[in-house]
């Protein structure tokens, strides 16, 4: 796998997990390492594994039991949520879970055991979220005498806890870079600019959309580039 297609592959996957709000001081800074630690090597043994059938569906349930779906989708489309009718928000929510995995599935989805390892570096409360700072480090980087970074990269988790006690992400940032900020840009301007501000056109290029990534998805696991 290309060193480009590594980082594209983990960041995708820690800029997708959303979460619903909850007060600081309701996770420990020992909890939220441990959080940090186990969920980044649930993802990285997820990620050598060679079964694709299993790994697809190890992958679903962590975007389905890690991220508040409602809760990123209404993000996302900011302002345009409050213009939706209930049958266009319904219609929205659905396709926009269907989006979220189209588009980690379009990402080649192997690395090698070793390739991609992690610290989990400092974690820092705010008012009402906990931001856990960690390096990745990729060894093809690190082998490359050119790289001054020595092959990691710095990443904070913002992270929150939701009603029942589960901790889930609501950011991540890389170099100062919010994945959910960039990621309700790219809605905005799909609506917007794309569509005109039609709530209905919009829903129908996001399903066309889903259709597109899927077909492209299939077709690359049957040529077998992942």
């Amino acid at each position: 796998m290309k060193i480009k297609q590594i980082l594209q592959l983990i960041t995708l996957f820690f800029c997708i997990l959303f979460g619903s709000q909850a007060l600081a001081d309701d996770i420990s800074k020992k909890e939220a390492e441990q959080w940090a630690n186990d969920k980044g090597n649930e993802i990285l043994n997820i990620l050598t594994s060679t079964d694709i059938e299993s790994k697809y569906k190890q992958l679903d349930d962590i975007l389905h039991n890690d991220i508040d779906i409602d809760y990123a989708a209404r993000y996302v489309v900011g302002k345009y949520w409050n213009k939706m009718d209930q049958s266009q928000r319904d219609r929205y929510l659905d396709l926009f879970q269907k989006y979220t995995e189209s588009l980690y599935k379009s990402y080649p989805l192997t690395i090698d055991k070793g390739e991609v390892t992690f610290t989990v570096d400092n974690v820092v409360s705010d008012v009402k979220l906990v931001n856990v700072y960690c390096t990745v480090y990729v060894k093809r980087l690190a082998q490359n005498p050119q790289n001054g970074s020595k092959g990691g990269f710095k990443v904070i988790f913002v992270i929150v806890k939701n009603d029942d006690g589960k901790i889930k992400v609501r950011d991540l940032k890389v170099s100062e870079s919010s994945f959910l900020i960039s990621y309700r840009d790219r809605f905005y301007k799909l609506i917007h600019e794309e569509n005109d501000d039609d709530i209905d056109w919009f829903l129908d290029d996001l399903e066309m959309r889903i259709e597109d990534n899927n077909e492209k998805n299939a077709k690359l696991l049957q040529d077998e580039e992942f």
